[in-house]
Protein backbone atom coordinates (compact mmCIF):
# COMPACT_ATOMS: atom_id res chain seq x y z
CA UNK A 1 0.00 0.00 0.00
CA UNK A 2 1.40 3.26 -1.13
CA UNK A 3 -0.06 6.99 0.50
CA UNK A 4 0.11 9.24 -2.25
CA UNK A 5 0.42 13.01 -1.82
CA UNK A 6 -0.82 15.81 -4.23
CA UNK A 7 -0.39 19.59 -4.66
CA UNK A 8 1.18 22.61 -4.24
CA UNK A 9 0.50 25.28 -1.51
CA UNK A 10 0.03 28.90 -3.29
CA UNK A 11 0.59 31.27 -0.34
CA UNK A 12 -1.56 34.43 -2.92
CA UNK A 13 -3.98 31.73 -4.40
CA UNK A 14 -7.59 33.78 -2.77
CA UNK A 15 -5.65 36.91 -4.38
CA UNK A 16 -5.07 35.74 -7.80
CA UNK A 17 -7.13 37.04 -10.85
CA UNK A 18 -10.51 35.44 -11.97
CA UNK A 19 -13.03 35.33 -14.16
CA UNK A 20 -16.94 35.43 -13.89
CA UNK A 21 -20.12 34.96 -16.31
CA UNK A 22 -22.48 36.24 -13.52
CA UNK A 23 -25.44 35.60 -15.49
CA UNK A 24 -24.98 32.13 -16.33
CA UNK A 25 -23.73 31.35 -13.18
CA UNK A 26 -25.75 33.75 -10.70
CA UNK A 27 -28.90 30.59 -10.12
CA UNK A 28 -25.66 28.00 -8.66
CA UNK A 29 -24.11 30.83 -6.85
CA UNK A 30 -27.23 31.96 -4.87
CA UNK A 31 -30.78 31.81 -6.54
CA UNK A 32 -31.38 27.77 -6.50
CA UNK A 33 -30.53 27.51 -2.91
CA UNK A 34 -32.06 29.98 -1.79
CA UNK A 35 -35.31 29.31 -3.53
CA UNK A 36 -35.04 25.70 -2.24
CA UNK A 37 -34.34 26.95 1.32
CA UNK A 38 -37.54 29.30 1.12
CA UNK A 39 -40.26 26.64 -0.31
CA UNK A 40 -38.14 24.17 2.47
CA UNK A 41 -39.24 26.28 5.71
CA UNK A 42 -42.68 26.54 3.70
CA UNK A 43 -43.08 23.11 4.55
CA UNK A 44 -41.66 22.36 7.48
CA UNK A 45 -42.32 26.01 9.83
CA UNK A 46 -44.48 27.77 7.37
CA UNK A 47 -44.77 29.92 10.69
CA UNK A 48 -41.44 31.75 10.47
CA UNK A 49 -40.50 32.18 7.05
CA UNK A 50 -42.12 35.99 7.08
CA UNK A 51 -39.68 36.56 9.92
CA UNK A 52 -36.82 34.93 8.63
CA UNK A 53 -37.28 37.00 5.27
CA UNK A 54 -37.21 40.46 7.25
CA UNK A 55 -34.27 39.16 9.09
CA UNK A 56 -32.06 38.41 5.90
CA UNK A 57 -32.86 41.44 4.53
CA UNK A 58 -32.29 43.28 7.92
CA UNK A 59 -28.74 41.59 7.83
CA UNK A 60 -27.88 42.04 4.00
CA UNK A 61 -28.29 46.01 4.71
CA UNK A 62 -26.00 45.92 8.21
CA UNK A 63 -23.43 43.88 5.47
CA UNK A 64 -23.17 46.35 2.34
CA UNK A 65 -22.47 50.13 3.01
CA UNK A 66 -24.46 51.01 0.08
CA UNK A 67 -26.45 49.96 -2.88
CA UNK A 68 -24.74 48.51 -6.10
CA UNK A 69 -28.46 47.22 -7.45
CA UNK A 70 -29.69 50.18 -9.17
CA UNK A 71 -30.18 50.04 -12.99
CA UNK A 72 -29.00 46.41 -13.36
CA UNK A 73 -32.04 45.69 -11.09
CA UNK A 74 -34.20 44.50 -14.46
CA UNK A 75 -31.67 42.54 -16.05
CA UNK A 76 -31.08 40.35 -13.18
CA UNK A 77 -34.49 40.10 -12.18
CA UNK A 78 -35.02 38.23 -15.39
CA UNK A 79 -33.49 35.70 -13.96
CA UNK A 80 -36.00 34.64 -10.80
CA UNK A 81 -38.76 34.28 -13.25
CA UNK A 82 -38.84 30.71 -12.78
CA UNK A 83 -37.87 30.54 -9.09
CA UNK A 84 -41.62 30.80 -7.55
CA UNK A 85 -40.48 30.58 -4.22
CA UNK A 86 -38.32 34.00 -4.53
CA UNK A 87 -40.99 35.62 -6.61
CA UNK A 88 -42.77 36.00 -3.28
CA UNK A 89 -40.48 37.47 -1.50
CA UNK A 90 -39.17 40.16 -3.93
CA UNK A 91 -37.46 42.54 -1.43
CA UNK A 92 -35.53 39.37 -0.44
CA UNK A 93 -34.31 38.51 -3.79
CA UNK A 94 -33.32 42.34 -4.31
CA UNK A 95 -31.49 42.17 -1.23
CA UNK A 96 -29.77 38.58 -1.66
CA UNK A 97 -28.24 39.73 -5.09
CA UNK A 98 -27.33 43.25 -4.05
CA UNK A 99 -25.33 41.70 -1.15
CA UNK A 100 -24.01 39.06 -4.15
CA UNK A 101 -22.96 41.65 -5.96
CA UNK A 102 -21.13 43.53 -2.91
CA UNK A 103 -18.90 40.67 -2.56
CA UNK A 104 -17.80 40.12 -5.71
CA UNK A 105 -15.63 43.87 -4.91
CA UNK A 106 -16.42 44.86 -8.44
CA UNK A 107 -14.54 49.01 -9.51
CA UNK A 108 -18.37 50.57 -10.29
CA UNK A 109 -21.45 48.97 -11.21
CA UNK A 110 -20.58 49.47 -15.01
CA UNK A 111 -19.13 45.89 -15.18
CA UNK A 112 -22.10 44.27 -14.39
CA UNK A 113 -22.81 45.17 -18.16
CA UNK A 114 -19.65 42.45 -18.72
CA UNK A 115 -20.14 39.07 -19.80
CA UNK A 116 -17.03 38.04 -17.78
CA UNK A 117 -16.75 40.15 -14.27
CA UNK A 118 -13.02 40.40 -13.71
CA UNK A 119 -12.54 39.62 -9.74
CA UNK A 120 -10.37 37.82 -7.07
CA UNK A 121 -10.88 34.24 -6.54
CA UNK A 122 -11.09 35.74 -2.80
CA UNK A 123 -14.45 37.69 -3.90
CA UNK A 124 -15.37 34.22 -5.94
CA UNK A 125 -15.30 32.03 -3.03
CA UNK A 126 -16.77 34.75 -0.80
CA UNK A 127 -19.71 35.08 -3.31
CA UNK A 128 -20.43 31.38 -3.10
CA UNK A 129 -20.08 30.48 0.69
CA UNK A 130 -20.96 33.75 2.75
CA UNK A 131 -24.52 34.07 2.09
CA UNK A 132 -25.09 30.44 2.94
CA UNK A 133 -23.27 31.27 6.58
CA UNK A 134 -25.44 34.38 6.67
CA UNK A 135 -28.33 32.45 5.73
CA UNK A 136 -27.53 30.00 8.75
CA UNK A 137 -27.11 32.64 11.06
CA UNK A 138 -30.17 34.32 10.69
CA UNK A 139 -32.23 31.46 10.94
CA UNK A 140 -30.21 31.10 13.99
CA UNK A 141 -31.57 34.23 15.37
CA UNK A 142 -35.01 33.58 14.18
CA UNK A 143 -35.46 30.37 15.98
CA UNK A 144 -33.83 28.84 18.88
CA UNK A 145 -30.09 27.58 17.89
CA UNK A 146 -30.60 23.85 18.27
CA UNK A 147 -33.17 23.66 16.23
CA UNK A 148 -32.00 26.14 13.86
CA UNK A 149 -28.74 23.73 13.05
CA UNK A 150 -31.13 20.83 12.57
CA UNK A 151 -33.02 22.38 10.12
CA UNK A 152 -30.46 23.68 8.13
CA UNK A 153 -28.68 19.26 8.12
CA UNK A 154 -31.86 18.68 6.41
CA UNK A 155 -32.52 21.65 3.91
CA UNK A 156 -28.87 20.93 3.17
CA UNK A 157 -29.36 16.93 2.93
CA UNK A 158 -32.72 17.27 0.74
CA UNK A 159 -31.13 20.28 -1.76
CA UNK A 160 -28.43 17.78 -2.58
CA UNK A 161 -30.94 14.92 -2.79
CA UNK A 162 -32.92 16.82 -5.07
CA UNK A 163 -30.28 18.07 -7.05
CA UNK A 164 -28.13 15.20 -8.51
CA UNK A 165 -25.24 16.40 -10.30
CA UNK A 166 -26.11 15.78 -14.40
CA UNK A 167 -23.09 13.72 -14.94
CA UNK A 168 -23.11 11.40 -12.04
CA UNK A 169 -22.80 7.72 -13.05
CA UNK A 170 -24.07 4.77 -10.99
CA UNK A 171 -20.78 2.89 -12.40
CA UNK A 172 -18.69 4.95 -10.95
CA UNK A 173 -15.66 3.16 -9.09
CA UNK A 174 -13.10 4.72 -6.08
CA UNK A 175 -10.38 2.76 -7.56
CA UNK A 176 -10.94 5.01 -10.81
CA UNK A 177 -10.88 8.61 -8.51
CA UNK A 178 -8.30 7.10 -6.75
CA UNK A 179 -6.30 6.60 -10.14
CA UNK A 180 -7.33 9.98 -11.24
CA UNK A 181 -6.27 12.34 -8.26
CA UNK A 182 -2.74 10.64 -7.79
CA UNK A 183 -1.63 9.97 -11.58
CA UNK A 184 -0.57 12.76 -14.44
CA UNK A 185 0.22 16.03 -13.15
CA UNK A 186 -0.09 16.03 -9.34
CA UNK A 187 1.84 19.56 -8.29
CA UNK A 188 -0.84 22.36 -10.11
CA UNK A 189 -3.49 22.04 -7.46
CA UNK A 190 -3.62 24.63 -4.79
CA UNK A 191 -5.13 21.46 -2.32
CA UNK A 192 -2.35 19.97 -0.81
CA UNK A 193 -3.91 15.81 0.15
CA UNK A 194 -2.46 12.64 1.23
CA UNK A 195 -4.11 9.43 -0.87
CA UNK A 196 -4.67 6.11 -0.40
CA UNK A 197 -6.95 2.82 -0.94
CA UNK A 198 -7.08 1.31 2.09
CA UNK A 199 -8.96 -1.61 0.76
CA UNK A 200 -11.57 -2.54 -2.00
CA UNK A 201 -13.76 0.34 -2.08
CA UNK A 202 -12.39 2.74 0.68
CA UNK A 203 -10.59 5.78 -0.31
CA UNK A 204 -8.94 7.76 2.11
CA UNK A 205 -8.01 11.69 1.89
CA UNK A 206 -6.58 14.08 4.20
CA UNK A 207 -6.75 17.51 3.75
CA UNK A 208 -3.53 19.55 4.19
CA UNK A 209 -5.21 22.93 3.81
CA UNK A 210 -7.76 24.62 2.74
CA UNK A 211 -7.33 27.24 0.77
CA UNK A 212 -10.59 27.93 -0.51
CA UNK A 213 -13.35 27.70 2.63
CA UNK A 214 -11.22 28.00 5.77
CA UNK A 215 -8.85 30.96 4.19
CA UNK A 216 -11.88 32.70 3.15
CA UNK A 217 -13.87 32.71 5.94
CA UNK A 218 -11.38 32.79 8.36
CA UNK A 219 -12.50 36.35 9.50
CA UNK A 220 -15.85 35.31 10.63
CA UNK A 221 -16.65 34.56 14.30
CA UNK A 222 -18.38 31.21 14.63
CA UNK A 223 -16.82 28.16 14.04
CA UNK A 224 -19.92 25.68 14.24
CA UNK A 225 -21.68 28.35 11.93
CA UNK A 226 -18.65 27.91 9.33
CA UNK A 227 -18.75 24.02 9.67
CA UNK A 228 -21.80 23.61 8.96
CA UNK A 229 -22.24 26.33 5.99
CA UNK A 230 -18.66 24.49 3.96
CA UNK A 231 -18.39 21.45 5.31
CA UNK A 232 -21.48 19.70 6.31
CA UNK A 233 -22.97 19.51 3.05
CA UNK A 234 -19.81 17.78 1.70
CA UNK A 235 -21.60 14.52 3.11
CA UNK A 236 -24.66 14.49 0.65
CA UNK A 237 -22.79 16.46 -1.76
CA UNK A 238 -20.36 13.34 -2.53
CA UNK A 239 -23.03 11.13 -2.73
CA UNK A 240 -25.09 13.78 -4.97
CA UNK A 241 -21.82 14.07 -7.20
CA UNK A 242 -20.82 10.61 -7.76
CA UNK A 243 -23.20 7.64 -6.86
CA UNK A 244 -26.01 6.91 -3.95
CA UNK A 245 -23.68 4.20 -3.14
CA UNK A 246 -20.75 6.56 -1.70
CA UNK A 247 -20.99 7.56 1.31
CA UNK A 248 -18.41 10.07 3.28
CA UNK A 249 -17.19 9.84 6.42
CA UNK A 250 -15.18 12.39 8.10
CA UNK A 251 -14.38 13.53 11.68
CA UNK A 252 -11.69 16.22 11.88
CA UNK A 253 -11.79 19.33 9.82
CA UNK A 254 -9.35 22.24 9.51
CA UNK A 255 -12.56 24.67 9.69
CA UNK A 256 -13.04 23.10 13.24
CA UNK A 257 -9.08 23.79 14.35
CA UNK A 258 -8.21 20.30 13.61
CA UNK A 259 -4.68 19.89 11.73
CA UNK A 260 -6.44 18.36 8.53
CA UNK A 261 -9.62 17.13 7.38
CA UNK A 262 -9.65 13.30 7.59
CA UNK A 263 -12.45 11.84 4.74
CA UNK A 264 -13.06 8.16 3.70
CA UNK A 265 -15.34 7.79 0.73
CA UNK A 266 -17.20 4.60 0.98
CA UNK A 267 -18.32 2.00 -1.79
CA UNK A 268 -21.55 0.52 0.31
CA UNK A 269 -21.87 -1.95 -2.89
CA UNK A 270 -18.45 -3.71 -1.34
CA UNK A 271 -18.46 -2.71 2.31
CA UNK A 272 -20.76 -0.95 4.50
CA UNK A 273 -18.37 -1.33 7.72
CA UNK A 274 -18.22 2.99 7.58
CA UNK A 275 -16.20 3.13 11.23
CA UNK A 276 -13.64 5.79 10.46
CA UNK A 277 -9.94 5.65 11.39
CA UNK A 278 -8.71 6.61 14.43
CA UNK A 279 -6.84 9.73 15.06
CA UNK A 280 -3.65 7.82 15.51
CA UNK A 281 -3.94 6.48 11.54
CA UNK A 282 -4.86 10.31 10.31
CA UNK A 283 -1.40 11.49 12.42
CA UNK A 284 0.47 8.66 10.44
CA UNK A 285 -1.20 9.04 7.32
CA UNK A 286 1.88 10.53 5.56
CA UNK A 287 4.41 9.40 2.42
CA UNK A 288 6.84 7.45 4.02
CA UNK A 289 4.97 6.00 6.99
CA UNK A 290 2.78 3.38 5.52
CA UNK A 291 3.87 0.65 7.78
CA UNK A 292 3.18 2.54 10.89
CA UNK A 293 -0.64 4.38 9.85
CA UNK A 294 -1.86 0.86 8.91
CA UNK A 295 -1.06 -0.35 12.06
CA UNK A 296 -3.40 1.77 13.32
CA UNK A 297 -5.84 1.25 11.10
CA UNK A 298 -5.57 -2.29 11.33
CA UNK A 299 -5.79 -2.20 15.31
CA UNK A 300 -9.14 -0.24 14.64
CA UNK A 301 -10.79 -2.86 12.41
CA UNK A 302 -10.28 -5.72 15.40
CA UNK A 303 -12.43 -3.44 17.65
Amino acid sequence: MTFVQTGTSREDYLDEPSTLNLSENIGSILLDKLNFFLGFLANEKKEIVSGFAKNYINKFRRLIDNDFFTRNLEKYQNYTTDYKNLNQFPELTNASINYLIFLLELKDESELEKDEIEITRRALIKAWIFPSYYLLEVLTETIDRQEAIKLHKRYITNYYIDHPHPNREESFNLEKLFENRTTGDTTSSEWILVHTMLEEGKYAFKNKNCPTCVDAMKDLPDVELKYLACCYPDYEKFRSYYSDHIILTMEHTLMEGDSYCSRVLHDTRINYDLRHPTKEFWDNFEPGKEKEAMKYYKNHKTI
